[in-house]
């Protein structure tokens, strides 16, 4: 499908630029949305294009809320492109990482009881989030998620346990991959045509201000044109861009890690709707998890009994405690503590160590260790860590010894460890108030510490959007024919992550968030099909 085409040709809008597109007007490369007066001729992006396409529904993306996107418009009868930086052999992105789908049915926390799950659903969200999400589309998620999940196991063919769990593949291939799989292949069946290394960079949009499709950049440096009447921006947010998480969030990329990135995630979708003058919702919300010890397992025993339990002491780069360390197990607890320190050190003793191997965990951290039942790999895998002179892993006989291992100051060290043993004699936690329950001395030798990383899954704030996923302009109107999901969008969050009463949540909502698109597109400005 490749043309050759003048720059004179390309600026005036040659018939080569697909019927479609030029029926709505000649294309602008540097729009400007909502103008009153006629756009001024634009000039052409760098490099000339190498190819043009047309479609009707054009997705940027292929992880969930892409692949739902284009499924489901597939399957209303449109001619979907799906375009995606990654190469074929990366397809899915982030979501082929992922575990949990979300269920409505399970129901939050917090919420109204004797009520119907879907509206159990919307108060626990909304008063998690303390109204900061939109309430009108966290109404239409909880009514929606249902069906859509109803939708993805009977027609994408996708299945998951009563936790909503994704189920793993008969070779044991993660839950997110076989999904990823499945709706790629379900997408191919359908007609999606998909066209892999090519990021999509800038939209393009007709005389009116409507979005009428996208320019995208191969790795080779090609220019590739897609002319479509809806675009659905679903790149997955702006988790591997230091420069963007560092403005929204303001916390150094260096002070955290990514876990699960495909390294693409660059922000893509919210610069090309900001570029068109779309509002931002909660930039700033990422899904922190917990702190990780970078090269190990960060499901073993080690990881989440050493670095992330409950009854240990946590201190900071200057030895000092900073929270009520039980609030580890709430993820957006433990992120929205831990971003707060430069780092973030974890102390135990041999007493722990034993207490961990024979009566397990005090509280259900994750889903790898439950309350009571013992872990007797702990003291083996912190001896394999400590053998293979981990910097980040040490130990030592006395405190003053572990703090200058790991590179804190050894008189502050000892004075807040004593402190804080002082606390667990008498009972009571006077500095944050940690719950007796947690409250376990550490003065058993050896003693090990952690110099841990906190980590987050991806970013959760984007696009502002509408409950049909329609990006909201700075006019609080809809940007004609523009849409976003997924991590894109913005909406379903406050400020932060809600695990902790909807576990599941960020996959629920890329579906829901692309089936949205997907629909409201196909009757909005595909009437034909």
């Amino acid at each position: 499908m490749k043309q050759d085409l003048s720059r004179r040709s390309f600026l005036l809008g040659s018939t080569t630029l697909g019927a479609a597109a030029l029926a709505a007007g000649a294309l602008n490369f540097a729009p400007k949305a909502y103008a009153d007066e006629e756009p001024e001729a634009a000039e052409a992006p760098a490099g000339e294009v190498t190819a043009t396409y047309d479609c009707d529904f054009l997705v940027c993306g292929s992880g969930t809320t892409g692949l739902c996107a284009a499924t489901r418009a597939a399957e209303l009868g449109a001619k979907v492109i799906l375009v995606d930086v990654v190469t074929e052999n990366g397809v899915g992105g982030n979501s082929r990482y992922v575990e949990n789908i979300g269920n409505v049915a399970m129901g939050t926390d917090n919420a109204l009881e004797n009520v119907g799950a879907a509206d159990h659903f919307y108060d626990g969200l909304a008063s998690y989030h303390r109204y900061a999400s939109n309430a009108i589309v966290t109404r239409r998620f909880a009514n929606d998620g249902e069906k859509v999940r109803a939708w993805t196991t009977d027609f994408q063919g996708i299945t998951y346990n009563a936790k909503g769990k994704y189920d793993h593949g008969e070779n044991g291939e993660s839950g997110g991959m076989v999904a990823i799989m499945k709706m790629y292949e379900l997408g191919q069946e359908l007609g999606v045509e998909f066209i892999f290394d090519a990021r999509a960079y800038e939209l393009l949009t007709d005389a009116n201000g409507a979005v009428a499709g996208a320019l995208c950049k191969t790795r080779t440096g090609d220019i590739i044109q897609v002319n479509a009447k809806a675009v659905d921006l679903c790149t997955g947010g702006f988790s591997a861009n230091a420069e963007m998480f560092e403005k929204y969030t303001h916390v150094k990329y260096d002070r955290v890690i990514a876990r699960g990135t495909m390294g693409t995630q660059r922000g893509d979708g919210l610069n090309m709707g900001l570029a068109l003058g779309a509002q931002l919702h909660h930039p700033s919300a990422i899904n922190y998890c917990s702190p990780i010890l970078p090269g190990h397992y960060n499901k073993g025993a080690l990881t989440i009994c050493g670095a992330n339990q409950a009854d240990t002491i946590f201190l900071n780069q200057d030895a000092r405690r900073f929270c009520d360390e039980s609030v580890i197990k709430d993820w957006t607890l433990s992120g929205n503590i831990g971003c707060q320190q430069e780092h973030i050190f974890t102390v135990i003793d041999q007493a722990f160590v034993d207490k961990i191997m024979s009566e397990g965990v005090v509280t259900r951290r994750a889903n790898y260790f439950e309350p009571g039942d013992p872990v007797p790999q702990f003291q083996e895998e912190i001896d394999k860590a400590l053998t293979r002179d981990n910097p980040r892993v040490v130990k030592a006989d006395t405190i003053e010894e572990l703090a200058g291992k790991l590179g804190l100051d050894p008189a502050a060290m000892k004075a807040e460890i004593d402190k804080y043993n002082g606390y667990c004699d008498e009972g009571y936690d006077h500095d944050f108030l940690k719950s007796e329950e947690f409250l376990r001395k550490m003065d058993t030798p050896p003693f090990y510490g952690f110099k841990t990383v906190l980590a987050f899954y991806n970013t959760v704030g984007g696009l502002k959007v509408d409950e049909y996923a329609r990006v909201i302009h700075e006019d609080f109107k809809p940007i004609p024919g523009l849409y976003a999901g997924g991590s894109d969008a913005g909406a379903l969050f406050g400020p932060y992550y809600d695990v902790s009463c909807a576990p599941g949540s960020t996959q629920l909502w890329a579906r829901v968030s692309g089936y949205w698109a997907a629909e409201h597109a196909v009757n909005e400005y595909i009437p034909t099909v």
